[in-house]
């Protein structure tokens, strides 16, 4: 057991080298396992839809009004994700609402 790798925080990668990448000059022994550090990718955070409730929560606007800023471009637009069902990126929201509450501290 004493013989196994530490953890790494990164992806790593292991090949078999083949005996006759030695006589080619390949840096390892013949036959043995090389561990490649290889970098993790970079974490994306999970795209969220919104269902209206939730917006009308948010934004504590109603039904109305967010629609009809919606309509006029002020508004993120919604996304129809099935037939009569339509949901809203909380990324989006989320920005309009910063975008608010920042002009109204300036």
């Amino acid at each position: 057991m004493s013989d196994l790798p530490t953890r790494i925080n990164s992806a790593a990668r292991v090949r078999f080298t083949d005996p006759g990448e030695v006589a080619r000059g390949a840096p390892a022994m013949s036959g043995s396992y090389i561990s490649e550090s290889v970098p993790a990718p970079a974490r994306v955070p999970p795209l969220k839809l919104l269902r209206f409730p939730a917006v009308r929560e948010r934004t504590g606007l109603s039904r109305s009004t967010i629609w009809r800023l919606e309509r006029i471009g002020e508004f993120p637009r919604h996304r129809k994700i099935a037939p009569n069902v339509v949901a809203w990126v909380e990324e989006e929201v989320s920005n309009w609402i910063r975008s608010r509450t920042d002009a109204v501290a300036s």
